[in-house]
């Protein structure tokens, strides 16, 4: 595994220029809360204008790592999320955060209290777009982007912070998709769980994961991996690791992994 040391300044540039004060909006300005009772469906573009969303644990799921739980948002095919902060009550978690069913446009989301997942990819089309643009997620038990459908995935300009593990392709759901795409750019990963990766692929299936302007921060800094290369499968059973290293089929470095020089402890 190779990597770049930066100092903290150069850090700090890199952070104002995806638009990361902190963790989200909500760390610098009062933010709206909307409770909601059933998910909300966005057919649309829709524009939060930085409303926290807050789902009824009742109605939606206590925000565990439980399968099957409601989604907070669905956006379908076409459509646009922006500028929304995902929250939860005090002492729970947010569900199963966003589903996308078809294309769309996630951009400037903030997930804060990550529950199943943060963003769940549903697209059936191998030609399925996603495009996940400025925003992040934190406190995550789990995975924070769990691409389960088929298509191309590019998330940049991403803060995770606090997190189990990234971004994977579905390593046993029973209906599998080959050659799913994962493009990542100018990406900070904070504390990510130490032997965990940023992306996972599977191998067997064709996936292919690029990673470009990649930071890590935090005490596991030097202890996680950019890419893990799964043996996936379709009968619900777990995946084993094929490999904790970029290659040049499955996972693609572009330049070298940015190690952050704070070593400030968060």
């Amino acid at each position: 595994m190779t990597f770049l040391k930066i100092t903290f300044s150069t850090l700090l540039l890199s952070l104002l220029g995806t638009n990361i004060f902190g963790f989200g909006p909500c760390d610098r300005m009062k933010c709206k809360n909307r409770v909601l009772n059933d998910t909300l469906f966005v057919d649309k573009d829709y524009d939060c204008k930085y409303t926290r969303l807050i789902p009824n644990r009742n109605k939606k799921g206590y925000g565990g790592k439980d399968e099957h739980q409601k989604p907070v948002v669905q956006i379908s095919n076409g459509a646009t999320l922006s500028n929304c902060i995902i929250g939860a009550r005090k002492k729970y978690k947010a569900a199963d955060g966003i589903h996308c069913v078809g294309n769309c446009k996630i951009k400037n989301v903030f997930h804060e209290k990550v529950g199943e997942d943060a963003i769940t990819l549903l697209g059936t089309d191998p030609n399925s777009q996603y495009i996940i643009d400025g925003g992040g997620a934190q406190n995550a038990g789990g995975k924070v982007v769990q691409f389960d459908g088929a298509g191309n995935l590019t998330i940049r300009n991403f803060y995770m912070k606090n997190v189990y593990a990234g971004i994977a392709s579905c390593g046993n759901c029973l209906k599998q998709y080959r050659n799913r795409r994962i493009n990542v750019e100018n990406l900070i990963v904070e504390n990510l769980t130490k032997g965990q990766f940023i992306v996972g692929v599977n191998g067997n299936y064709g996936d292919k994961a690029t990673l470009k302007n990649i930071t890590i921060k935090g005490k596991s800094k030097r202890q996680v991996y950019p890419c893990k290369i799964f043996e996936g499968n379709n009968q619900g059973k777990e995946s084993p690791v094929r490999s904790m290293q970029p290659d040049k089929d499955h996972c693609i470095l572009i330049d070298k992994l940015h190690i952050s020089a704070d070593d400030t402890k968060k």
